[in-house]
């Protein structure tokens, strides 16, 4: 398979798009309104957002809004708020009296856009890949916040030492590496920085660290190993690709397997870890894991910033791997999270057109009495010169609040804030890192007082 053969080489457009969209991300306004408001403010667009709400001009008005966030792993599931975990539900939102976050996240970005003079359409493209790089950012929070509570405090304060790859993608160790060596971060976070990837050799030599530090930390990556070969700790993964790398090469046919169709399940592997990965592996393995994470290869490579433009690619190679199940899923996504969402970093209706196209015919059968059909041929069969109204589609919409999936994250857009959303098993399918919850009601908070609700700010 070709498309899995070499890394990906962005495109100098595609290059100088992510770096546009890094140094707006690190516009000081920018960085406080997202530390304020959260990712509430970035991940959903402004307009679909208050048609979802049934908003019709964003206002200033009293609203229950909070967002929090489940964790999960093969085994259980807790509740906890942005500064740290909670297995029980809290006692209750907070109260704002203020305009809802989105349309105001969209103009600061877009005054930081403006005077770079691009076409209309580059613009609300360059505005999207921002999305993407904020989110980059929330999933750097969220993967650390697990065993380290001061993740978004660090995120917010040293974001200019983040290191990028021309992916658009946080390059975890580099930026590990720049942290550890900035004397401006306490002693105890770089040491935990340090444990965390494996570092140690890399923190300053005259630098002495309390012994309680030492005795907390050490050995910290393995504190939350699982029953799992002891070469693949479970949330660690992330951390430590280099160590992982080397014990991969030398590792059996079925631990190779068992570890790359581990990592894609969890989705904590980036595109370049994953082609090293697989480079290693011989043709039955690579067939082996082809077959069990086809569909999760293909919606979490192929579907976010800047691989899009391989989907089609890809999806003539995986398609052969995938069950109807997976395949009603796939539309699914590429309809109501991309399309539907009015995404605009890619054109999804050719997409998904030419995704279509290249389906076999007992896929594309299967779901002709499927609830998605009708959306799925009002846009095959849309005029191409005409402007999609993507609003239609959110005015059909049945699901249970707006989504949008992201690496390992799930995010979930409601109004009412209902107990039952919370035990919602649809969440995890297919299991996932995280699940964030956007909550935002108008209604009076005393109306909600019966029913708990997690992650109070």
């Amino acid at each position: 398979m070709a498309i899995f053969d070499r890394s990906y080489v962005p495109s100098l457009r595609q290059m100088a798009m992510t770096k546009l969209a890094i140094a707006v991300c690190l516009d000081p306004e920018i960085m406080d309104f997202v530390k304020i408001n959260g990712c509430a403010s970035f991940v959903f667009p402004s307009k679909e957002t208050h048609l979802y709400l049934d908003v019709e001009i964003p206002r200033e008005e009293t609203w229950i809004w909070n967002d929090f966030m489940l964790g999960t792993d093969t085994s259980r599931s807790y509740f906890f708020n942005r500064k740290r975990g909670s297995a029980t539900y809290l006692d209750e939102c907070v109260t704002r009296n203020n305009i809802l976050p989105f349309r105001r996240w969209e103009e600061l970005v877009e005054e930081r856009i403006s005077p770079l003079l691009l076409p209309q359409l580059l613009q609300r493209e360059l505005l999207d890949v921002v999305r993407s790089v904020s989110i980059e950012v929330d999933k750097w929070i969220k993967y650390h916040s697990e065993v380290w509570r001061k993740s978004p405090e660090i995120a917010h304060s040293f974001l200019y030492d983040f290191q990028w790859n021309s992916l658009g993608k946080i390059d975890l160790g580099k930026t590990a590496r720049k942290l550890i060596i900035n004397e401006k971060l306490e002693i105890e976070d770089r040491y935990i920085l340090a444990s965390l990837y494996s570092l140690m050799d890399k923190r300053p030599t005259e630098e002495k660290v309390p012994g309680e530090i030492v005795e907390m930390y050490s050995n910290f990556p393995e504190r939350d190993t699982r029953e799992q070969p002891p070469w693949i700790p479970f949330f660690a993964i992330q951390f430590n690709y280099s160590m992982q790398k080397d014990v991969f090469i030398s590792a059996s046919s079925k631990e190779k397997v068992q570890f790359l169709s581990t990592v894609l399940g969890n989705e904590c592997l980036q595109f370049e870890d994953f082609l090293f990965f697989l480079s290693h592996m011989g043709e039955d393995e690579r067939k082996t894991i082809f077959k069990r994470q086809s569909f999760k290869i293909l919606r979490m490579y192929f579907l976010n910033w800047p691989l899009q433009c391989k989907f089609s690619n890809a999806a003539e190679q995986l398609l052969p791997f995938i069950n109807k199940s997976e395949f009603r899923e796939m539309l699914k996504f590429i309809i109501y999270e991309r399309i539907m969402l009015d995404r605009k970093d890619f054109n999804y209706i050719d997409l998904l057109k030419e995704f279509w196209s290249l389906s076999p015919s007992k896929l594309k059968e299967s779901i002709k009495t499927g609830s998605i059909y009708k959306s799925l041929m009002l846009i095959k069969n849309f005029p191409i010169c005409e402007i999609f109204p993507n609003e239609q589609l959110l005015q059909n919409y049945i699901g249970n609040g707006l989504t949008f999936t992201y690496d390992g994250i799930k995010y979930i857009c409601r109004h009412l804030i209902v107990k039952h959303y919370f035990e919602d098993a649809s969440a995890f399918d297919p299991p996932r890192a995280f699940v964030n919850f956007l909550i935002f009601d108008k209604d009076t908070k005393s109306k909600y007082d019966q029913n708990a609700c997690s992650g109070a700010k």
